[in-house]
């Protein structure tokens, strides 16, 4: 009962120093004058837009108040409390680079405003629109009410597109039935200007390349009660070659051009191919790479659509840095054509990248790692590329409440092979999208060493496929996936363990995994959203089906069917992470994740093999509770150590973090984490770890704050957490906010978890 008001006072003398600080805002406030605290939008009656009427006019207002982070203006706060120096010091830093002065009212013109405000409102189709302003003054700030009537807004009645006989106009009135200016929609200048650019491009994938919007103007007819009448009018100064067609005359591909031998290049006499000539002074890039990926032809008349979907697929071809195609008119032709010239830039072909970090975990180990990635592009002149992945870490437990110290080992490495075509056993029908879709062969191997628990190699081998479908979805797609797992070297101590827990130990078996895996990924982040930014990754893996049709049955009943005498797993493996980005302000975050997982095993598997299997906790989980340390369900094993190894077959995990920008590359948060892992069943040897539909009232809460220096090329992220509800206790006393007791050193001992990481949690 004492430590309650200890953290009650805590928190009183928190705000107080807020408050203190607050009072200090109008320091630099001039006493003629006021602190500007922004515009605010009041409308006359009700509107069915009034959402979107107010950004857009907020949008159009100025200057912008001070920014604040959770209803404080930090920044301000910072400018306020300190003084002007030309010396550096924490003055400085506080004055010139973490503080901001105050926005004054004299800085606001309301007369202007408004006016542009009346002019935004007569682009949105309020043609009648009127605005009035007042100044409110609250003892040393201000603000200003934009009290807003729009009046009635004008809408589309008639759209007439040209008329007369001319190749160009009848152009322009066959794309009638896509126009965006349907009758009905209001009038707006936005619109107005979609509206030419979507003809333009019409136009231009239908040949007529010299074709711009400004050869198109719309005049409008506003003198119908609330209607607009509107038609498509062609300027009468249209030269003549935008009137005109073209065909692809000459189409030349250079695909290891360089500037310094720009001259050298154009005399070299081009081989001809199949739609196009081809120009390669080594050679390094065989035709087939283009044949398969230009959809420019010569003879084909030339479209907007091919061209940028040809110059797009050179870029993720990812063997070119830079790309260039060059139009002039073919003076040899009978009719109008171009010669096109693509010259392709290609990048070194060997490249090496090395990487070494050094890390703390939270479960009191510390470490290093070195990476190291070998890139050979273009191996077989067919736009190919393999990726030699090698790493080593090394990491010691430095903190230890049994006063042992020991160190881990980890070493990796691994052969990816893309390949941009598709190696099927049947035909399918050509997509003639900006992505190439890709082949991939993986092959790799780790070896891990705990000298405290076991050794582990694993070899993986697998071979799919990566395509993209549009800008946001996202495919791979393995169909053949082995990987064998062989846990060796298990000590005496860790032997033990196993030995009081069969799941665990029937996990850690000697297996084969045999199948396929699937996962389809969504991103919004190519789109125009500013506000909400969404990425979702479904997973599917499976393994055994197939090759249960083919192993010969086990001999004995009860033991598992075998392949090359190794027991192989079955199982189906299901994953969902979906995460939610909002921009709230200019300066603050907030970032939700919610992750599931469900792992069925099946047959010839009592149990998922254990490096399917979840984990939860850690820095970017759980971060109030060390990996492996959580769970399953309520079951808690007294004996976890440093090297704790609990897992599970579902997994629960919801995520929410506030991130606030204080400053140039300093960014806060504040965070809470909710989840836990179980068994699909209970297991004798660990009472409470299966998942019921009681799962809600074995949720781990914790709660915390996080700092992060983000230097764009790397991010160092610290985050304090503490638990807030322990599902291992007692039902009723699982929640612990009540015992939180910051004075404490045994209380911060016992419960407060430092992550160190590099990058965001999620």
């Amino acid at each position: 009962m004492q430590k309650e008001p200890r953290f009650t006072k805590l928190l009183i003398a928190s705000v107080l120093l807020m408050l203190v600080s607050s009072c200090n805002i109008y320091r630099y406030v001039p006493e003629k004058d006021y602190l500007f605290t922004g515009s605010k939008i009041s409308f006359d009656t009700k509107y069915k837009d009034a959402s979107e009427i107010k950004s857009s006019l907020l949008s159009r207002t100025w200057p912008v108040p001070n920014n604040k982070t959770v209803f404080v203006p930090i920044s301000l706060v910072s400018y306020s409390i300190s003084k002007p120096t030309d010396k550096k010091g924490l003055n400085h830093l506080l004055h010139d680079k973490f503080g901001e002065p105050p926005v004054l009212l004299s800085q606001a013109n309301p007369a202007d405003m408004r006016r542009r405000m009346v002019a935004q409102l007569h682009d949105m189709g309020f043609l009648n629109a009127r605005v009035q302003d007042s100044v409110i003054i609250d003892k040393r700030k201000a603000h200003i009410n934009f009290r807003v009537m729009p009046g009635v807004r004008y809408t589309i009645d008639t759209l007439i597109f040209p008329s007369d006989s001319s190749k160009l106009s009848k152009a322009i009135a066959a794309t009638s039935e896509l126009t965006l200016l349907k009758r009905g929609t209001p009038f707006s200048v936005e619109r107005i200007k979609a509206e030419r650019e979507r003809i333009d491009l019409e136009l231009r994938n239908k040949g007529y390349f010299y074709f711009t919007p400004d050869f198109l103007a719309l005049a409008a007819d506003t003198n119908h009660k609330n209607h607009v009448f509107t038609s498509i009018v062609v300027k009468p100064d249209v030269p003549a070659e935008a009137k005109n067609t073209y065909t692809i005359n000459n189409f030349i591909i250079y695909s290891n051009y360089s500037s310094d031998r720009d001259s050298v290049l154009h005399k070299i006499p081009s081989r001809q191919e199949d739609g196009f000539k081809h120009v390669d002074t080594l050679p390094r890039f065989k035709p087939v790479l283009f044949r398969q990926n230009i959809l420019m032809k010569e003879g084909d008349l030339y479209s907007y659509e091919s061209h940028k979907t040809t110059v797009q697929r050179m870029v993720n071809l990812n063997n070119f840095k830079f790309i260039n195609t060059t139009f002039t008119p073919a003076d040899s032709a009978k009719t109008p054509a171009l010669d096109v010239e693509l010259f392709l830039t290609p990048y070194t072909r060997r490249s090496l990248q090395a990487e070494i970090g050094a890390y703390s975990k939270s479960n009191n180990f510390a470490g290093t790692e070195l990476k190291l990635k070998l890139t050979n592009r273009n191996l077989f002149h067919k736009g190919d590329h393999i990726d030699l992945d090698l790493s080593a870490g090394y990491e010691r437990l430095v903190k230890s409440k049994d006063n042992e110290y020991y160190s881990n080992q980890n070493y990796a490495g691994s052969v990816n092979f893309y390949r941009p075509v598709f190696y099927l056993p049947f035909k399918i029908r050509r997509i003639d999208s900006d992505y190439i879709p890709k082949n991939k062969i993986s092959a790799g191997a780790e070896y891990m060493i705990k000298p405290k628990l076991y050794t582990a190699r694993s070899v993986r081998f697998s071979f799919g496929y990566l395509w993209k479908t549009g800008d946001n979805w996202e495919h791979l797609f393995d169909p053949i996936v082995v990987n064998l797992v062989n846990p060796t070297n298990i000590t005496p101590e860790y032997d033990s363990t196993l030995a009081e827990d069969p799941n665990l130990a029937k996990s850690f078996e000697k297996q084969f995994i045999v199948g396929g895996e699937y996962t389809l990924n969504y991103s919004n982040a190519n789109t125009n959203s500013s506000i909400f930014r969404i990425y979702n990754s479904t997973s599917i893996g499976l393994s055994g089906n197939l090759l249960s049709l083919f192993v010969k049955p086990a001999s004995i009943s009860g033991d598992q069917e075998a392949l090359l005498g190794v027991p192989y797993a079955q199982y189906l493996l299901a994953s969902n992470d979906f995460r939610v980005y909002m921009k709230l302000t200019e300066r603050t975050t907030w970032v939700n994740r919610l992750f599931f997982g469900y792992g069925y095993s099946y047959a010839n598997s009592q149990i998922m093999p254990y490096i399917k299997q979840f984990f939860i906790g850690g820095s970017n989980s759980l971060r109030a509770f060390r990996t492996g340390t959580l769970g399953p369900g309520s079951y808690s094993d007294s004996l976890i150590t440093s090297q704790a190894v609990q897992a599970g077959e579902i997994k629960f995990e919801y995520n929410s973090e506030f991130r606030f920008k204080v400053m140039k590359y300093i960014y806060t948060a504040v965070f809470t984490d909710v989840g836990n892992i179980w068994y699909r069943k209970e297991q004798p040897d660990a009472p409470g770890s299966g998942f019921t539909r009681n799962w809600p009232k074995e949720l781990a809460v914790d709660a915390g704050l996080g700092l992060r220096i983000d230097a764009n090329i790397m991010v160092i992220r610290l985050d304090l957490a503490i638990p807030l509800r322990i599902p291992s206790l007692p039902e009723d006393q699982r929640w612990v906010i009540d015992d939180i007791d910051i004075g404490s050193k045994q209380w911060r001992k016992d419960n407060v978890v430092l992550n160190i990481a590099f990058g965001y949690p999620f």
